[in-house]
């Protein structure tokens, strides 16, 4: 079945998921296009594994012992997906209800790998402790988001780790402002 999900992979960076079609992926993997019905029984289902297996690709969440540098590996991660014919093709479907409907099913995994890491570093006081995970997390990956949307190229290496470092060190002048907020 991994020949299925790379070939709708490679089909939907090739034609969208509006223009998709279940038999052009069914030829490409060399199976019946009941044999993919049978384990995704709808177009949606089937993109969603694609994504599903193209966002873990075998990679464990890492653990550096750094939140920065654990925020740094995730991020040169979502970036390098960005330039993925798939995901830029999705992006520009997003308006679509059934593509939105894929996207939000893909969501909750993906925060949970991030909140694992801010958690961690809120832990070990890296982070403060009022921390939102969430919004750390949508500022962090809006960078990547936007410039695929405007089709632009991803962010690289160095801009990954200004984006990081400025989000973090918001992060802890703002607890320290709202911190000395509190006590005048």
């Amino acid at each position: 079945m991994a020949e299925v999900l790379r070939a709708t992979a490679e089909e939907l960076g090739r034609v969208g998921y509006l223009a998709l079609r279940v038999e052009d992926v069914a030829q490409h993997a060399g199976v019946n296009k009941t044999t993919i019905y049978r384990r995704w029984p709808t177009k949606a289902d089937l993109v969603s594994a694609a994504l599903r297996q193209a966002e873990c690709g075998g990679e464990e969440v890492p653990d550096t012992g750094s939140v920065r540098e654990d925020l740094l590996v995730m991020l040169r991660r979502f970036a390098r997906r960005g330039r993925t014919p798939m995901v830029r093709v999705m992006m520009a479907e997003l308006s679509h209800p059934e593509v939105q409907a894929i996207a939000h099913g893909l969501k909750h995994k993906f925060e949970a790998d991030w909140v694992k890491i801010i958690a961690r570093g809120m832990a070990r006081g890296e982070l403060p402790s009022e921390t939102s995970p969430l919004l750390v997390i949508e500022v962090i990956t809006a960078t990547v988001v936007g410039r695929v949307m405007r089709g632009e190229e991803p962010p690289d290496a160095a801009f990954c780790e200004t984006v990081v470092d400025l989000v973090l060190a918001g992060a802890v002048s703002i607890a320290r402002t709202r911190v000395h907020a509190k006590s005048a």
